[in-house]
């Protein structure tokens, strides 16, 4: 794996929240993952980011935590994955039900990837065994893919609740590397 790797993705640059390509390098780790992305969830929390409603981004910002894409290299330290592999990445979550009030600082957690956890459903194990099931009995989300250079309309539609289903961005085949 070499020292770091270029991208492109969709960024925005201020609080207007429009998108437009961005050029990007990231490092690359023994213990990093690097794949294609192939499709993308929009989620309203993108949304929020990009317009900096919650008050803490940091322009340029690439929106985007609801991914599936396939593996093209691993670092060394890696065991588990293998180009070609299938992957998904898809962490935002804030859920609770305490008896009192829960406060925790929620941007610090998310901003510097903590996690504070708890489930009723549990965890990796049986996330991988439900995806497991959708998979065997072929069920599916209902989604409405779009082409990436429509993201900035759908990002308007998301805002006015105009949207039946998730946008799901079709990377892979609209992304271009320019």
């Amino acid at each position: 794996m070499s020292e770091s790797v270029n991208a492109v993705g969709w960024a925005a640059r201020d609080p207007s929240g429009v998108l437009s390509p961005f050029k990007f390098s990231r490092p690359a780790a023994a213990r990093h993952v690097h794949f294609k992305v192939l499709y993308c969830g929009i989620c309203h929390s993108d949304l929020h980011s990009i317009k900096n409603e919650w008050g803490n981004a940091q322009y340029p910002i690439i929106p985007g935590h609801e991914i599936v894409g396939v593996v093209t290299s691993v670092g060394p330290s890696v065991t588990k994955f293998s180009p070609g592999d299938k992957v998904g990445v898809g962490k935002l979550i804030l859920v609770g039900a305490p008896e009192k009030p829960l406060e925790l600082p929620a941007f610090p957690l998310i901003m510097g990837r903590k996690t504070v956890a708890g489930s009723i459903i549990g965890g990796i194990k049986e996330t991988q065994e439900m995806i497991d099931f959708a998979a065997k009995h072929n069920i599916v989300a209902d989604v409405e893919i779009i082409p990436i250079d429509y993201v900035n309309t759908a990002m308007e539609r998301l805002a006015k609740a105009d949207v039946k289903y998730r946008f799901v961005i079709d990377v892979g085949n609209t992304l271009k590397a320019e």
